[in-house]
C-alpha cells in the first residue's frame, strides 16, 4: 500500500523465557536511524513485556480501576441508586477489566490477586457492605462475575468461536478433534471433543492456547445448556447465569 514506517514511533522487542539472558545487545537500523530494544511495548491497548509477565499491563490497569472505583464511591456518597452504580461499574470498571483478559488473565497469582482485591473493593462499595465483608454473596446477589469467571467467560467465548468455525483462518488445523485421531465410537468422539495435549513445563506449556483451549471446550460440552444455545450471544448469557 506504499506505506512507510515512522522511525520515531518504531520499536522492537525480543520475547524470551524469564531466566534467559541474551549475549550482547541487539540494535536495528531503519533508514539510517538506530532502533534500540524495548523491554515493553503497547499494542492495541495491551502492554507486553519481554518476559510476558503482564506486570506492566496490570500495573496500568490497576490505576484505571482505582479511578473508576473513586467515581463509583463518590456517586454512592451522593445517594445514587444502585442501578446507577451498577451501570457505572460495567461502563467504567468492567470494560477495562474485561479487555484482553483472555491474554493477560493467566499472569502470576501475585499480580492477579491485586486485581481481585480491586474488584472486591468496588463490589463492597456498590453493595454498601463493610470493608471486610465476605464478597462471594455480594457478587452473586448483584449478578457480577468474579475476576476468575470473567477470564473463563472470555476464554469460553473464544472456544465457542473455535467450535463454530468463527476463529481467524490462522487457527485452522490448530486443534484436533478426537474423532480425527481414532475411529472408536467413544463419548468424546461423539460430542466432537478436542484432543487434550500434555506439556512437561508447568509454567509455560499449561498457559498455551493450544493446551487450555481444548480443556475448556471439552468441559463446556458437558454442560446441558451448551447443546441448546444457537448463538454466541445466548451462549454468553447462559454461561454468565451458570457461573452466578
Amino acid at each position: 500500500n506504499r506505506l512507510s514506517l515512522n522511525v520515531g514511533k518504531t520499536e522492537f522487542i525480543i520475547f524470551k523465557p524469564p531466566k534467559m539472558k541474551l549475549q550482547g545487545r541487539i540494535t536495528l537500523k531503519l533508514n539510517g536511524v538506530t532502533l534500540y530494544e524495548s523491554t515493553k511495548i503497547k499494542y492495541l491497548g495491551i502492554i507486553m513485556d519481554d518476559r510476558l509477565t503482564w506486570k506492566h499491563h496490570i500495573f496500568e490497569l490497576r490505576k484505571k480501576l482505582s479511578r473508576a472505583t473513586g467515581i463509583i464511591y463518590k456517586m454512592k456518597t451522593m445517594h445514587s441508586p444502585k442501578s446507577v452504580l451498577l451501570s457505572l461499574y460495567y461502563s467504567l470498571f468492567h470494560s477495562h477489566l474485561n479487555y484482553g483478559v483472555s491474554i493477560w488473565g493467566d499472569a502470576e497469582a501475585s499480580y492477579v490477586n491485586k486485581i481481585n482485591i480491586a474488584q472486591k473493593k468496588v463490589i463492597r462499595i456498590i453493595a454498601d457492605a463493610d470493608f471486610l465483608a465476605h464478597t462471594d454473596p455480594l457478587f452473586k446477589e448483584h449478578k457480577i462475575l468474579k475476576f476468575d469467571d470473567v477470564y473463563l467467560h472470555q476464554y469460553a467465548s473464544l472456544m465457542w468461536d473455535q467450535d463454530h468455525g468463527n476463529l481467524p483462518q490462522c487457527f485452522e488445523g490448530y486443534f484436533k478433534k478426537v474423532s480425527s485421531v481414532h475411529d472408536y465410537e467413544t463419548r468424546q468422539a461423539h460430542y466432537n471433543k478436542l484432543t487434550e495435549i500434555n506439556y512437561r513445563t508447568i509454567t509455560h506449556g499449561k498457559k498455551l492456547f493450544k493446551f487450555k483451549g481444548p480443556k475448556i471446550l471439552n468441559q463446556l460440552k458437558d454442560l446441558s445448556f451448551y447443546k441448546e444455545v444457537e448463538t454466541k450471544l445466548n451462549f454468553r448469557k447462559k454461561f454468565k447465569v451458570y457461573k452466578n
